[in-house]
């Protein structure tokens, strides 16, 4: 009987010892290449960071325990307000002990392992916890997430018209207003939403796209729309309050109010770059670029990105993995 020849993409990589380049797929290549891309950026933002940056003035700073812990406590207020606002996403609400550990497991995930891979083990931590069916958590946390997305870039448009950059916030808000319309739209002819979802083909990607628009849809309802809009205002406004007792409590940087909202928007904006799981480089590259802007010195700006990034990795990393291996 004869057997026929696996296809070019399954055929093993090594043959006799030696790498065989024809085992390479186009997908395969992509997938390589797409990494090597993001590793790379982490890289050089990195260096971007630490570029004349004397190693032994870092290591000389030093910072008080008790903004430390203020600054700790008011982070994982911002987790609580996270599960709180998860919670009453349906009705009856879910339990918050349940969204609250999906929302530190799914933090933690974020940080070790690429991809976001975190929202979808929050969305099925809830989905286990609750009974409630996989797909209308993920919903749930697509729009959640796409709400953190929209108060970042509100955020960002209003430091943008007011350095003066008038022309370019303006379209900002345009791309903003046109995609909020395009989603009312597709609200009002699901139809028209089937075959923008369809144009993505049936694969992996295509399921993505319609589970992730379908998800936002679903919750675009007015008593939704209105408890998300005033839940992240609160869940921002703690994440804001972190980053003023990082930069002015814990590294003495005494930045005004309006520019330790620039620096959080900055960072915040730079956390949804492709680069490395925890946004590694990328996070303390924008938060020294824009403290520097705001007058900090080269050393005190690396000082304090490297330390708010410490404190939004390592506590919720160690505390969300603890709960992922005790529940699951």
């Amino acid at each position: 009987m004869s057997v026929s020849p696996s296809p070019p993409e399954k055929r093993r990589f090594f043959r006799g010892g030696r790498f065989s380049f024809r085992s390479f797929s186009a997908g395969s290549f992509g997938h390589v290449l797409w990494i090597f891309l993001k590793y790379s950026v982490s890289v050089f933002c990195l260096a971007y960071a630490f570029w004349d940056v004397p190693l032994t003035d870092l290591a000389a700073a030093r910072y008080s325990a008790a903004p430390m812990f203020g600054a700790l406590a008011v982070s994982f207020a911002a987790y609580a307000m996270m599960g709180v606002r998860l919670s009453y996403m349906t009705t009856p609400p879910l339990s918050f002990r349940s969204t609250f550990c999906a929302t530190l497991v799914g933090l933690a995930m974020n940080n070790v392992f690429p991809a976001k891979a975190g929202e979808i083990t929050k969305a099925a931590w809830m989905g286990r916890d609750n009974g409630v069916p996989l797909q209308k958590t993920l919903g749930i946390v697509f729009m959640e997430r796409f709400f953190d997305v929209n108060v970042l870039t509100l955020l960002n448009l209003w430091f943008l018209w007011d350095m003066g950059e008038h022309q370019t916030a303006a379209l900002f808000a345009a791309c903003l207003a046109c995609g909020w319309s395009v989603l009312f739209f597709f609200r009002l002819c699901p139809r028209w939403a089937k075959r923008f979802t369809g144009l993505f083909g049936s694969g992996g990607l295509g399921r993505f796209v319609s589970l992730a628009l379908l998800g936002v849809l679903e919750n675009m309802s007015a008593r939704r729309l209105a408890w998300l809009s005033a839940s992240s205002l609160v869940v921002w406004c703690f994440y804001a309050l972190e980053m003023l007792f990082c930069v002015n409590g814990v590294a003495g940087l005494s930045l005004p109010l309006t520019a330790a909202l620039f620096v959080f928007a900055v960072s915040g904006l730079g956390t949804l770059l492709p680069s490395s799981p925890g946004a590694v480089g990328v996070y303390e590259a924008v938060t020294v670029a824009a403290l520097e802007r705001c007058g900090a010195a080269p050393d005190m700006a690396l000082a304090a990105a490297l330390f708010s990034h410490a404190l939004q990795f390592l506590p919720v990393t160690l505390v969300g993995s603890v709960i992922f291996l005790k529940g699951r």
